[in-house]
């Protein structure tokens, strides 16, 4: 289990599991309980656009009777307007003004517009949202972002689906270095060692659907993952440790 002083902040929220179940709209949620109370999890994130929230209601209906935290996020969103409307009504939802931006017009692996992304997120936080942004693997963008006000940042390892891992792990190192919030890998991870594998580089958390989703055995695969998690993190606090002057 993870270590309860070992704490990170999710908007107001203090946590101490850094796995957060990402959601799709086709998943098959009829384990979802189970997998929640095997790996822990305490944050998920899914779609509540004003376009479709109705086939993801039973999702969210067991998220909050097992407690997790639910990240609203605003997939199938292509500009800043409808990003902000689909921000909202997710709020509404959650009761909590806090969000995953997600802005594309890249259907197949959802390739973030970053110019969109900034000027949603400039609205959103001067609405009072935590925002917390879908982007490429691009250490400038994520200051950019830090910088405008932005709770958090969400990076792809890879594209969204692809389950390639860490494509550029240099590229998430330089994030974790320069970047004080949190660092929530968002996409790419497709095995158990792709998520140890962020927590070694310092990532803050992981944010996965198909690993657990995707499996026929969703608990084993949850328990897996969330253990893959703890010990990469424990790996990361090693090294970190050896960097401090012996006192």
């Amino acid at each position: 289990m993870p270590d309860p002083t070992d704490t990170w902040t999710l908007g107001d929220v203090t946590l101490t599991s850094r796995l957060m179940l990402a959601i799709p709209e086709d998943a098959d949620i009829t384990q979802l309980a189970d997998v929640t109370r095997a790996s822990g999890l305490q944050s998920a994130t899914i779609k509540t656009t004003p376009a479709a929230p109705g086939p993801l209601q039973d999702a969210v209906d067991i998220l909050r009777d097992q407690g997790v935290h639910i990240l609203p996020n605003t997939a199938d969103c292509q500009d800043a307007r409808a990003a902000v409307t689909a921000a909202h009504h997710g709020a509404e939802i959650v009761g909590k003004p806090w969000v995953k931006l997600i802005l594309t017009r890249d259907r197949e692996y959802m390739v973030p517009n970053p110019r969109e992304v900034v000027a949603a997120a400039t609205q959103l936080i001067s609405d009072g949202f935590d925002v917390y942004p879908l982007i490429t693997d691009d250490p400038g963008l994520a200051v950019e972002l830090e910088d405008l006000g932005c709770a958090g940042i969400v990076p792809q390892g890879s594209p969204v689906g692809s389950g390639q891992g860490i494509a550029n792990p240099l590229k998430f190192e330089i994030m974790v270095d320069r970047v004080t919030a949190p660092v929530i890998i968002g996409a790419g991870i497709g095995t158990v060692a792709h998520a140890c594998q962020a927590m070694e580089l310092g990532c803050t958390a992981v944010a996965s659907a198909q690993v657990i989703l995707r499996a026929p055995d969703q608990v084993a695969a949850a328990r897996a993952l969330s253990t893959a998690i703890e010990a990469g993190r424990a790996s990361y606090l090693a090294r970190q440790a050896r960097k401090q002057p012996a006192a």
